[in-house]
């Protein structure tokens, strides 16, 4: 009896399937890229955001300041206030919820867009007033974590 030898697979098979996966693996990159630059927010100053504006056009971002003494206003349920830090401003439109300890001259996150016209369309207001949060009779951190 004589036996036949079987040929090993051809070596265009192998390619066909390392290109395929290789293919897969480039597309499903490129659509996980696409997906986390989308979920960044950017993350500036006031003055930073002035200096790169025109760059920013539809980004979401969240931009730092203080709300400007005397800039403040509201129309029908929207919010009119300048942004400001170091010298450098740019008007907001809100509409929405104020929080609490929102005001002229509170330290203030907007997150939201920049809008060509120059102004920022803000979808979330977040105002900070320190002396509301501080701690009243406890020692400093590094006196507790002494003990």
């Amino acid at each position: 009896m004589s036996q036949e030898r079987t040929s090993p697979p051809k070596k265009s098979v192998r390619w066909s399937w390392i290109i395929a996966g290789l293919i897969v693996l480039v597309v499903s990159g490129g659509f996980a890229l696409n997906a986390i630059q989308g979920s960044f927010t950017y993350y500036l100053t006031a003055a930073e955001f002035v200096h790169q504006q025109k760059d920013l056009v539809g980004r979401n971002l969240k931009v730092a300041g203080k709300v400007k003494l005397g800039s403040l206003s509201k129309k029908d349920n929207v919010y009119y206030f300048i942004v400001q830090f170091h010298g450098k401003e740019f008007p907001v439109n809100y509409a929405g919820l104020i929080p609490d300890t929102f005001k002229e001259g509170a330290e203030v996150v907007v997150e939201g867009h920049p809008l060509s016209d120059g102004s920022f369309q803000a979808n979330t207001v977040m105002a900070k007033c320190a002396s509301k949060y501080e701690a009243k009779g406890l020692p400093p951190l590094e006196q507790q974590q002494a003990h």
